[in-house]
C-alpha cells in the first residue's frame, strides 16, 4: 500500500521540479537582462557625460580661439593687413557651431567632433598665416631699410649736386690788376709809383669771367687789401665785415657790379688810404657771396 502511494506521488514531484526549473530559468534570464540593461545604461550615461565634457572643452577652445582671432585681426589691421575671406568664412562657421552647441541645437558627439576638427583646421591656418605675415614683415623691414638707404643716398646725391652747383655757380675774377698812384707836383696828373711813402691811391681793375650756371644780376663784391703785417687796410666809415666760409673777416671797401653771364670787365675803382703805407707785400683779394673770386700781389719799396 505504501509503495503504491509513493508511485502515485512521483509524477507530482516531477511536475513540481519541472516548474521550479522553469521559474529559476526565467529568473536567471530576467536577472541577466537587468544586468545587460544596467550595463547599457551605464555605457549610455558615460557616453553622454563624455559628450558633455567634450562639448564643454570644445566650447572653451572655440571661445579662446575666437578671442585670439579677434586680437589677430586687430593686430593685422594695425599692420595694414587683412585676413583672407577663407579665414573669415571659417570663423563664421565656428561661431555658428558654438552658438548651436550653447543653445542645445547640436549636442551629438558628431557635432562636437566636427567643431574640434574645424578648430584644428582654423588653428593650423592661423599658424600658417602668422608665419606668412612674419615673412612679409621681415621682407617689409628689409624693403624699408633699403628704401631708407636709397633716401639717404638720394639726399646725399642731392646735397652733392647742390654743392657742385654751388661750386659751379661761383664767379671767378680774371686780369686782377692793382696800381699804386701818386700825383705829380707840377701837372697834378696821376702816375704810378712803387714807393710806399709816395702812394696816394690804389686803382684796382678786374673782369668777371663767363659763367652760365650762376644767376645773372646785381652782385656785391668785396675788396680786401691786406698790408705787409697781415692787417686788412680800411678807412674809417668805409670798411666792414663779411663772412668767408662761415667766418667773419674784414674788407676794405665794397662795390656793386652787374653780372650778365658773360666775361665782362668791372669798372676800375680807386681807393685812397688815409694813412701812409709801409714797405712790403700787399695782397688784393676780390670776394663775392662768401668765397674768393681772385687775387693779386704788389710789393712796395
Amino acid at each position: 500500500m505504501q509503495n503504491q502511494n509513493e508511485s502515485n506521488n512521483k509524477p507530482l514531484l516531477y511536475t513540481i521540479i519541472a516548474i521550479l526549473v522553469v521559474i529559476i530559468a526565467v529568473l536567471l534570464y530576467m536577472l541577466n537582462n537587468v544586468s545587460v540593461e544596467k550595463d547599457n545604461t551605464e555605457k549610455a550615461k558615460t557616453a553622454v557625460e563624455e559628450t558633455l565634457k567634450g562639448k564643454e572643452e570644445a566650447l572653451v577652445k572655440a571661445e579662446l580661439l575666437l578671442e585670439q582671432y579677434q586680437k589677430d585681426s586687430l593686430a593685422l589691421a594695425g599692420d595694414n593687413l587683412i585676413l583672407s575671406e577663407e579665414l573669415v568664412s571659417r570663423k563664421r562657421e565656428i561661431a555658428k557651431l558654438v552658438a548651436d552647441l550653447k543653445s542645445n541645437k547640436a549636442n551629438s558627439q558628431a557635432a562636437v567632433n566636427y567643431l574640434n576638427k574645424q578648430l584644428a583646421d582654423l588653428l593650423a591656418r592661423l599658424a600658417q598665416v602668422e608665419s606668412e605675415n612674419e615673412e612679409l614683415i621681415t621682407k617689409n623691414e628689409v624693403l624699408t631699410n633699403q628704401n631708407d638707404n636709397l633716401n639717404k643716398e638720394n639726399t646725399n646725391l642731392s646735397a652733392d649736386k647742390a654743392k657742385l652747383k654751388s661750386l659751379a655757380s661761383r664767379l671767378q675774377a680774371s686780369a686782377v690788376k692793382i696800381e699804386t698812384l701818386k700825383k705829380k707836383w707840377l701837372t697834378g696828373k696821376e702816375t704810378g709809383t712803387l714807393k710806399a711813402n709816395a702812394v696816394e691811391a690804389f686803382r684796382i681793375s678786374f673782369s668777371i669771367n663767363e659763367n652760365n650756371v650762376a644767376a645773372a644780376g646785381d652782385k656785391t663784391l668785396y675788396v680786401k687789401i691786406t698790408g705787409p703785417e697781415g692787417v686788412t687796410l680800411a678807412n674809417s666809415g668805409q670798411g666792414g665785415t663779411f663772412d668767408i666760409d662761415g667766418k667773419s673777416s674784414k674788407y676794405t671797401y665794397k662795390i656793386s657790379a652787374v653780372f650778365e653771364n658773360e666775361t665782362k670787365p668791372v669798372q676800375p675803382t680807386v681807393w685812397k688810404p688815409t694813412e701812409q703805407l709801409k714797405p712790403g707785400k700787399y695782397t688784393v683779394e676780390i670776394y663775392s657771396e662768401g668765397y674768393k673770386m681772385g687775387s693779386t700781389l704788389l710789393d712796395l719799396k
